[in-house]
């Protein structure tokens, strides 16, 4: 696999691997590594090499943090790390400039940093099945977001921020169960 230099996807979900050799980061054609499923705790250092990615799926492994190197992805569009053991986001999560959909459901998140309010492109994100006690005010900048699933956590309320999202209607589904 590493003399193909040219390829742009790479499938290698619901395997066993644990490691992710260095020579992948040699694969600067790729815009799309799909490695859910896996093993997976950590991503080398060389995979920062991948400017060219656009979609990334570690949904999945063991991962209990953020690895490092994903800060070098800036061009990124999809970002899942659902299902892992990640228990803090990093402030630098917030810095993608073209990020449109960001999963991070099903991981041990008790809080959002505010730099997620950055995300201008985000159209959908799924926190869901978290230990969330409220979501940061800075979502409601989040102007693009079509879509914001925070089900499963620990939330007493809808944040006041949050009724933009949804319009004036956001109760209406329960008014019509009456």
């Amino acid at each position: 696999m590493r003399e193909l230099t040219g390829i742009t996807r790479l499938r290698l979900p619901f395997n066993q691997i644990a490691e992710v050799p260095d020579w992948l980061g040699e694969l600067r054609s790729l815009r799309e590594l799909n490695l859910t499923g896996n093993r997976l705790r950590d991503l080398p250092e060389p995979l920062a090499s991948l400017a060219s990615l656009r979609e990334l799926s570690l949904a999945g492994n063991a991962f209990a943090s953020v690895p490092p190197c994903l800060r070098s992805f800036g061009s990124l569009n999809v970002l899942d790390l659902s299902d892992n053991h990640i228990t803090l986001v990093p402030e630098w999560l917030g810095e993608y400039p073209s990020l449109t959909l960001l999963d991070l459901h099903g991981n041990l998140l008790e809080s959002l940093p505010a730099s997620l309010g950055g995300l201008a492109t985000l159209t959908r994100l799924d926190v869901a099945d978290n230990e969330l006690g409220e979501l940061p005010e800075s979502l409601a900048g989040l102007t693009s977001l079509e879509e914001l699933d925070a089900s499963g956590n620990n939330l007493d309320e809808v944040p006041e921020w949050a009724l933009h999202l949804v319009g004036d209607d956001w109760d209406k589904d329960d008014e019509e169960e009456d």
